[in-house]
């Protein structure tokens, strides 16, 4: 027990000299570093701010139109038919593509503070499940759109997996926060 004990306080202080620099940087975090997306991210007063907007953007588009469908499923606003918001989703996309290039740019401003932050690890973690959900979703209880017109009851599976998908989302924007105080 006790060499378990040493050991994993021995990675933590490596993970920790890691992070402050003071052990050499794995290749591939040196590699980020070094590309003109990090050096361009570090040199500019505006960049950061500005990719920050964008990635905010990026998180309403996706999560607005998400959280509409979602809500929807749940049982809001059913005089809505779900297939002119489901016509929104490539908006949806559109965001999380413009949040996948601005997370690229942050991680590679400072590889070391995100790779090695369990707040970073656990919200790539969650935005997985979240994507395996709405593949559960739209695979699962998602076929006829068509179908979901005003005033349709969703089933009860779909409320389960639009429900977790809220949850996911607010999970992934808390882990999100937590990436810059961890």
């Amino acid at each position: 027990m006790g060499d378990l004990l040493v050991t994993a306080v021995g990675a933590v202080d490596v993970i920790a000299q890691n992070v402050a620099g003071q052990v050499d940087p794995h290749p591939f975090v040196t590699f980020l570093h070094d590309t003109p997306i990090g050096a361009w991210v570090r040199a500019s007063s505006w960049a950061f701010p500005f990719l920050e907007s964008m990635h905010f953007l990026g998180m309403t588009l996706l999560i607005g139109i998400v959280g509409a469908i979602d809500l929807r499923v749940l049982g809001f606003a059913r005089a809505v038919p779900l297939a002119p918001l489901h016509r929104l989703l490539p908006l949806a996309f559109v965001g999380f593509g413009i949040n996948v290039i601005t997370g690229i740019f942050f991680v590679c401003h400072n590889p070391a503070s995100y790779l090695f932050n369990i707040a970073f690890r656990i919200k790539m973690l969650l935005i997985l499940i979240a994507g395996l959900n709405a593949l559960w979703f739209r695979l699962g209880v998602f076929l006829d759109i068509e179908a979901w017109g005003p005033g349709i009851e969703a089933s009860r599976l779909a409320k389960v997996i639009s429900a977790l998908s809220i949850l996911i989302w607010i999970a992934v924007i808390t882990a999100g926060r937590y990436i810059g105080f961890t």
